[in-house]
């Protein structure tokens, strides 16, 4: 059984139903994109200011002026995009240059071991390691082709790395 409410809503919906159903079947049955018939504009030779012209009941009509004699070519207003993102954050800052600090060229890290050293005829003897090489090293000597030994003095020993002409300290102990 109906309720009173949905009584209600019949009488407003019903009408609604049956003039769809009529527009849907007497409406304009035509394609949305078949041609349609255009009127052109009847032109009339451009007239400075509007004329008004008397038209039967007192009425006047207006003459239209043409719109290029309204607004100039150079003198139309910017148009905007009326959909436009924007955005109320402020603008970000502006990309500072990467300065790069120029870096000296340095020495590898010396890859010799210090295994000991000795005392012999007034001049200090220096044994090193690298990897399963020993050397036994006095001053003045080159060392692997690319170091040069420039001084022994313990607790110190000074190499010259060759190709930069960098100076590199290695710790080889006290002397007792």
């Amino acid at each position: 059984m109906a309720t009173r409410g949905q009584n209600k809503r019949w009488w407003i919906l019903g009408p609604l139903l049956l003039g769809s159903f009529l527009l849907a079947v007497f409406g304009d049955k035509r394609p949305a994109d078949s041609p349609v018939t255009l009127v052109a504009p009847r032109v009339q030779p451009a007239v400075a200011a509007p004329v008004a012209s008397p038209v039967q009941g007192g009425a006047s009509v207006q003459v239209l002026v043409p719109r290029d004699q309204l607004v100039r070519a150079g003198e139309r207003a910017p148009v905007r995009d009326l959909f436009s993102q924007r955005s109320w954050a402020p603008p970000a800052p502006k990309p500072q240059p990467v300065v790069v600090p120029v870096v000296a060229p340095s020495a590898p890290p010396l890859s010799f071991v210090y295994l000991g050293k000795k005392l012999e005829g007034g001049q200090w003897e220096v044994y090193l390691g690298q990897g399963e090489k020993t050397f036994v090293v006095r001053e003045g000597q080159m060392l692997d082709g690319q170091y040069r030994v420039d001084s022994i003095k313990p607790p110190q020993m000074e190499l010259m790395y060759l190709p930069l002409g960098l100076s590199q300290n290695l710790s080889i102990g006290e002397t007792r």
